[in-house]
């Protein structure tokens, strides 16, 4: 199938990304595969129950140390997976190291802000650190980040509405023509 060994998908939270991983798992083409949450890896890790509690217990700059290192722990595991990365993990730092591999590819899930804070509104919103920052600085932030986003070759747009299937099949195919 497909000559990387490891797929890094990034997005803004709210994007969809961890939606999108289990979809993927759910259709993955052959059992080669194996799928991982960045952020689960880190509540794992650190017996936590929520992102919440960690950023809140140890602050944003612990938080984003092991998620580097759980990151770079993840990429030294055998074989062929596909990890949903948290919605700042990616950083130019990041990008930069791991991008000129021929081994890592990143796909970046494209949602409109308005779609990513509206499912941010919704369920499940106390293990989200950012909304406390309200609308506007998250927005600011969406910007921002939208720098390092576009620098990634492959793009699945995820508006409201869209189906998961879909966005899984758009994957599959543009893992089978790397």
């Amino acid at each position: 199938m497909a000559k990387c060994e490891k797929i890094l998908i990034a997005g803004f939270s709210g994007a969809g990304k961890s939606s999108l991983l289990w979809e993927l798992k759910r259709s993955s083409p052959d059992q080669e595969w194996f799928f991982d949450d960045l952020d689960q890896l880190i509540l794992k890790g650190h017996k936590a129950r929520d992102i919440s509690q960690l950023v809140q217990t140890n602050g944003w700059e612990k938080f984003r140390l092991w998620e580097r290192q759980s990151l770079e722990g993840w990429l030294k595991e055998e074989g062929k997976g596909v990890l949903a990365l948290g919605g700042g993990a990616l950083s130019q730092v990041v990008l930069d190291l791991f991008k000129p591999s021929r081994k890592i590819k990143f796909c970046y899930l494209d949602a409109p802000f308005e779609d990513c804070w509206n499912r941010l509104q919704g369920k499940g919103t106390e293990a989200r650190p950012l909304i406390n920052l309200g609308k506007d600085r998250l927005s600011e932030i969406y910007q921002d980040r939208q720098r390092i986003y576009q620098q990634i070759d492959w793009v699945l747009e995820n508006p409201q509405g869209t189906h998961l299937e879909a966005l899984a099949l758009s994957f599959w195919q543009m893992i089978a023509l790397s």
